[in-house]
């Protein structure tokens, strides 16, 4: 009863932010002009983009292959098809539903379990928090952005620096796997849940047992937002849209950083708002802006999830199965 309660409360807040941002979005928004943009964008850069930022999903089952390590055993195809399943799941349902399908699918029937393939999932996401928080941080020092933008950066990299470092010891060492356990026991009930994550987090670094590994995680999760980049520099591009190098950085950052986050559907209102704030220091017209931000995220959602779906029907998957599974899991 206690997590329906949760679940219906994280739902609500998710909806509420989407209409709460799209109503500042849209409220001075001149629609003709709008349109008249999106009529303007040059359809073949965008079905370019698009096609590359469905193959960086190759790279992250490749990614995801390297962190499970010898835990299982998964072909590359089969890794890239879970990802792909669960980005399409998360993004027509809200409380990033997609990251426990993919965790069930994958762990469902095998060594690997659920709660193991969860586990590599959350430390998947610590990397790509890590390694986007890099990029954000030494473009803002690069780059003479505000002092309040840097400010901001310094403090993001701070916390993912701290949980890296968390993983990393943890991954050699249980010790800070028994300090957890000890304060999880002396701590009140509402705090559990943060502990329960903190454990995800430490089981899921167990599997990365070498230095090695680690730099291949690093390498990859950077090789990920560099083919993601090329979907942002392309539609930048069909809207006519010429900034500095770093303005583009600053959008990838700022879209990934506010959609890991968010409680949001796929994103909705979090990512459009975060690509027109990262365009606002560059004097680009509004509509021209919004134009960028709708064409940019309908361009990752829109084929990943008709790719995930069909996908998961020919394998006979149902959402709805998933979802009971997981409120079972609760």
């Amino acid at each position: 009863m206690q997590s329906s309660v949760k679940r219906t409360v994280k739902v609500s807040l998710g909806f509420l932010l989407t209409v709460v941002l799209f109503w500042f979005l849209f409220r001075k928004l001149d629609f003709q002009s709008f349109a008249e943009y999106l009529k303007k964008g040059n359809k073949l850069l965008i079905l370019l983009g698009i096609l590359l930022y469905i193959s960086s999903f190759a790279i992250r089952g490749l990614r995801w292959k390297v962190i499970i390590g010898k835990l299982a055993d998964f072909k590359l195809c089969d890794l890239s098809m879970f990802t792909v399943s669960g980005y399409a799941i998360n993004n027509i349902l809200p409380v990033r539903l997609g990251e426990f399908a993919r965790a069930w699918i994958a762990g469902n029937g095998n060594s690997l379990g659920a709660s193991g393939a969860l586990a590599t999932i959350f430390v998947e996401r610590v990397f790509d928090g890590l390694t986007i928080t890099l990029i954000l941080v030494v473009t803002l020092l690069a780059y003479p952005f505000q002092a309040e933008m840097q400010q901001i950066a310094l403090i993001a990299a701070a916390i993912f620096g701290a949980l890296f470092c968390f993983i990393i010891f943890g991954t050699f060492s249980d010790i800070p796997l028994r300090i957890l356990r000890f304060f999880r026991s002396k701590s009140p009930k509402f705090a559990l849940f943060l502990f329960d994550i903190a454990e995800k987090f430490l089981n899921g670094a167990a599997t990365l047992r070498s230095f090695r590994r680690i730099a291949a995680v690093l390498l990859l999760s950077f090789a990920v937002w560099a083919v993601e980049l090329s979907l942002y520099l392309l539609v930048s591009a069909a809207f006519d849209v010429n900034i500095p190098f770093a303005g583009y950085l600053v959008m990838l950052c700022a879209a990934n950083l506010g959609m890991l986050a968010a409680p949001t559907p796929g994103g909705l209102g979090v990512f459009q708002s975060a690509i027109v704030l990262a365009l606002e220091s560059f004097a680009i017209v509004y509509e021209k802006r919004m134009a960028v931000a709708l064409i940019i995220h309908l361009s990752q959602i829109v084929p990943i999830t008709i790719i995930g779906i069909i996908w998961l029907n020919l394998k006979g998957i149902s959402i709805s199965g998933i979802v009971k599974e997981e409120k079972s899991a609760d």
